[in-house]
């Protein structure tokens, strides 16, 4: 039941995208779709990829790193950018974007949240932003 309302979801959304396409670019056949890398994104991508083929509309599916979107999706400057959003749109306008400039998105997410690596967290976070020049 609720494979076949995602797949409802899903349908509606990429025919909404195919058609705002053709009016922007005069008929791009292909809907980008960019899906964070986190958990659960193989099953997306299926997901995503059976009802690109149900539909008969091309998908160009990029994978993106989805680190650090939720945290800034909730911080002061996503809440300033994006008034009227929930957190998770915001979330996922940041995953949209790092398609198109990935530093640029990135630089907006602190830097406990990237997920870097242990030895991140060998710096305290007040000596973290020092040495960052935060």
């Amino acid at each position: 039941r609720q494979r076949d309302e995602s797949i409802k979801v899903l349908s509606l959304l990429l025919s909404a995208t195919k058609k705002e396409n053709n009016k922007l670019d005069g008929g791009g056949e292909t809907v980008l779709v960019a899906l964070g890398n986190g958990h659960g994104s193989q099953e997306s991508r299926t997901l995503i990829e059976e009802v690109s083929h149900k539909t008969d509309i091309p998908i160009d599916l990029q994978v993106v790193n989805e680190a650090g979107a939720s945290v800034w999706s909730v911080t002061e400057g996503a809440k300033e950018e994006f008034p009227e959003e929930a957190p998770a749109a915001i979330a996922a306008i940041s995953l949209g974007r790092r398609l198109q400039n990935p530093l640029h998105e990135l630089v907006k997410v602190p830097p406990r949240s990237l997920g870097l690596g242990m030895y991140q967290h060998d710096l305290s976070e007040s000596e973290l932003d020092e040495r960052l020049h935060l």
